[in-house]
């Protein structure tokens, strides 16, 4: 997938699972993720698996 479909299918999503995914693809840890969404930490492996797991619904790789 290229960088911009990427974005645009993040772009499309709720922002809670925008930020994450972006932090994450940069390489962020779970506790900087969940400091910027105000989660714990335990909060962030789930919000990120439901934000991947839309990307595979719709057919792409979330990277």
């Amino acid at each position: 997938m290229t960088s911009s479909r990427w974005e645009q299918r993040v772009d499309a999503m709720s922002p809670a699972h925008a930020v994450a995914l972006r932090l994450h693809r940069a390489g962020y840890e779970d506790v900087v993720i969940a400091t910027a969404l105000g989660l714990p930490v335990e909060a962030v492996s789930v919000l990120l698996q439901v934000a991947q797991e839309k990307f595979r619904a719709a057919g792409d790789d979330p990277g």
